[in-house]
């Protein structure tokens, strides 16, 4: 391994193991998960620029390799999931997949941030070089479409964060990845998304209770450790939260 992916390993860590077939490697600015089946690897997500290197660390120490990835899956079209993405696939055949409303922001290798509100009018040409470059998307994912692999992986269309932001549902596992559509923080428990990078904060929200009709237990985010246990009721209570606060003016 070359050097500097040693020292991105010291630093980053060992992949987390959430179950059977699922982990989660420190990329760089960002959490990857890979899911393991046989001898193929789907991974959700790619890091920002730089991220190949933990990443294929992160693989090498499941006894896998980048050439066993067979499918990257973008939860939204923002830099530090997206911009590792070109010189992760380079030389490769694999699909990468997004869902149709972010997947020109993929292919332009431009932030999906929408709107023209001051922060965006700042955000972007900072994030637009973090992109690393246009990619192109093969496969356009819609709500509900299930991706052939392992026990099966169904997309749900989260809109809030970027409009074509995707959480992926585990039946069989249990586990939704919602990518940046919640956060999980140290002694504050779960939230929404972040304001300052998210397109329509209250859509973000409306978008979380479609994630109640769905049987988990653990949710892998895109920036935090994995909730494990009682996730599902864990959101739940965060949406009555937010829903007294917004009774309440």
């Amino acid at each position: 391994m070359p050097r500097r992916g040693r020292r991105a390993a010291v630093i980053l860590g060992r992949p987390v193991r959430v179950t059977e077939g699922v982990f989660q490697i420190r990329a760089i600015a960002a959490r990857v998960t890979a899911l393991v089946h046989g001898g193929s690897v789907l991974l959700v997500d790619a890091g920002s620029p730089g991220s190949h290197l933990p990443i294929s660390w992160g693989l090498r120490s499941l006894g896998k390799s980048v050439d066993d990835v067979s499918r990257v899956v973008i939860t939204h079209a923002h830099p530090d999931h997206c911009g590792g993405l070109g010189r992760l696939i380079r030389g490769r055949q694999v699909a990468v997949a997004a869902h149709r409303l972010d997947a020109d922001a993929v292919e332009a290798g431009s932030p999906a941030l929408g709107g023209s509100g001051p922060a965006s009018a700042v955000l972007r040409p900072l994030l637009a070089p973090m992109m690393g470059g246009p990619v192109q998307v093969s496969e356009r994912l819609e709500d509900g479409d299930l991706i052939d692999f392992g026990t099966g992986v169904r997309v749900v269309h989260v809109p809030g964060h970027t409009d074509g932001a995707i959480a992926l549902h585990l039946p069989r596992e249990r586990i939704v990845i919602v990518g940046d559509a919640l956060q999980y923080k140290f002694g504050i428990g779960l939230g929404p998304p972040a304001r300052l990078v998210t397109r329509r904060p209250d859509v973000a929200i409306r978008s979380l209770h479609k994630l109640l009709d769905l049987d988990f237990d653990t949710i892998c985010f895109g920036h935090f450790p994995p909730m494990r246990g009682g996730a599902r009721e864990a959101l739940r209570a965060l949406l009555e939260r937010n829903l007294d606060r917004t009774a309440g003016g």
